[in-house]
């Protein structure tokens, strides 16, 4: 494609430098990477204070006095994560009902029959029985798996939080079952993010030991080609995706 596409910082964002001559591929706007960034601060705070409530008794001794000060700001930083992540959950919603990049997102994560045939073919390349893994669209049924986990995950752990944050106003029965499903559910959500998703984002052999596509949002051609081909294919036969997820390493901020 000749042409030179100028983006808009709403579709990039900025923070990265790029080869005036290699082709760049959006997969994370500025809302998005923002969104992604508060929300992976807020779980590893959550994850932090969460789990202090489990330090044995006898490990706690060696914090002396400074005890009670500790766990005051550990209950003060766990509810603050907590409430700026319902926050930024919230704005998610808005975003993929209320702005076109939103709505594009959200169109291309929900769940079609054709992800079945995703899974399928990637057992059989797994086992062998296929030279090639699928081809894959802007998302693949492991990011949508990953994405409506999230969503079930965040919506049982902002419930049962609030409830327990606000404990005189509930039964007995209530509570226990909160902090039940609340301190399964974060069980289930680190080891999904430890084993699962670190692996997949930033530990797999070509992108050890990290991926920066969540701090600048691009992948180059190479990358798209391989990783989605089909996405890839839609972009380069439609001028109005070209000018949504083209970007050029000459282009101006």
């Amino acid at each position: 494609m000749e042409e030179k596409i100028t983006k808009t910082e709403s579709e990039t964002g900025r923070g990265t430098e790029m080869s005036a001559d290699k082709m760049w591929f959006v997969r994370l706007n500025y809302h998005e990477r923002l969104q992604h960034i508060i929300l992976a601060l807020c779980i590893i705070i959550l994850v932090i204070t969460g789990f202090m409530l489990h330090i044995p008794d006898d490990m706690l001794i060696f914090l002396g006095t400074s005890g009670e000060m500790v766990f005051f700001w550990r209950s003060a930083l766990h509810r603050l994560a907590g409430t700026v992540m319902i926050l930024v959950s919230l704005y998610h919603l808005y975003y993929i009902i209320f702005t076109p990049a939103g709505r594009r997102w959200i169109k291309d994560m929900m769940i079609k029959p054709g992800d079945l045939k995703e899974l399928a073919g990637s057992l059989q390349y797994y086992v062998g029985l296929k030279n090639s893994p699928p081809e894959y669209d802007r998302f693949s049924y492991k990011h949508k798996f990953e994405y409506f986990a999230l969503f079930f995950g965040n919506t049982v752990m902002s419930v049962s939080g609030l409830l327990m944050w606000t404990e005189s106003y509930w039964s007995k029965f209530i509570l226990d079952v909160s902090a039940l499903m609340h301190g399964m559910e974060a069980i289930l959500a680190s080891l999904a993010i430890i084993i699962w998703h670190m692996y997949e984002v930033h530990l797999r052999p070509h992108k050890f030991p990290i991926d920066n596509m969540w701090i600048h949002g691009l992948i180059d051609e190479e990358e798209m080609k391989e990783e989605y081909p089909l996405h890839y294919k839609k972009i380069m036969e439609d001028p109005e995706l070209q000018k949504i997820y083209i970007k050029r390493g000459d282009d101006n901020e």
